[in-house]
């Protein structure tokens, strides 16, 4: 075989790897995205609006439209201040749902010593008794709370601890996210 005839065999070859190479094949998909209205939402405490420490203060708790999101901004000064069912987490569906919450930002300008923690307990529990779970807000992670059974509520208190002597910080905030699945799995 000459050099001419080599050329044009490992011509074709290249022809043919390069057509086999372009094959596509095309299935059909579809995906839906079909919307429900949220079976766990949050609710406002009791003590939602309810007087706080200092002059003019109050216990705020706002809810977004659709209960799926809210804030929470309470005063709290030295030793241990501790605010009672100030939110709630409802659910409003017939199954249960395993619930969490994910502190994505933490409180961490606070003077040493100090701590900031979330406590849930069962509807109408008795204070001070065993919380269901408590979340410290002044460091990230995400915390197994527990299966909210259908037509459950929880309640949120928010503890805060200051040593005497410090000073005082400047006002700061936890960012959380409620996460809650029908599955058994843990979220990503």
């Amino acid at each position: 075989m000459n050099n001419k005839n080599t050329l044009i065999l490992v011509a074709g070859l290249m022809a043919m790897v390069f057509v086999a190479a372009s094959v596509f094949a095309y299935y059909p998909l579809s995906i839906t995205v079909s919307t429900t209205t949220p079976p766990v939402t949050f609710a406002t405490g009791s003590n939602a609006g309810n007087n706080d420490l200092g002059p003019g203060n109050t216990i705020t708790v706002s809810l977004g439209s659709n209960s799926a999101s809210a804030s929470v901004t309470v005063h709290p000064t030295y030793q241990t201040t501790y605010y009672k069912d100030v939110l709630r987490i409802t659910n409003s569906d017939s199954k249960a749902y395993n619930v969490y919450i994910r502190v994505d930002t933490a409180i961490t300008s606070f003077p040493a010593g100090s701590t900031i923690q979330l406590k849930i307990y069962a509807s109408g529990a008795s204070r001070p008794g065993t919380p269901i779970a408590t979340v410290p807000l002044t460091s990230t992670g995400t915390a197994s709370i527990g299966s909210l059974s259908g037509g459950g509520t929880w309640e949120m208190d928010v503890e805060v601890y200051i040593p005497e002597g410090s000073t005082l910080p400047s006002p700061a905030t936890a960012n959380l996210q409620l996460i809650y699945t029908p599955s058994s799995e843990t979220p990503p």
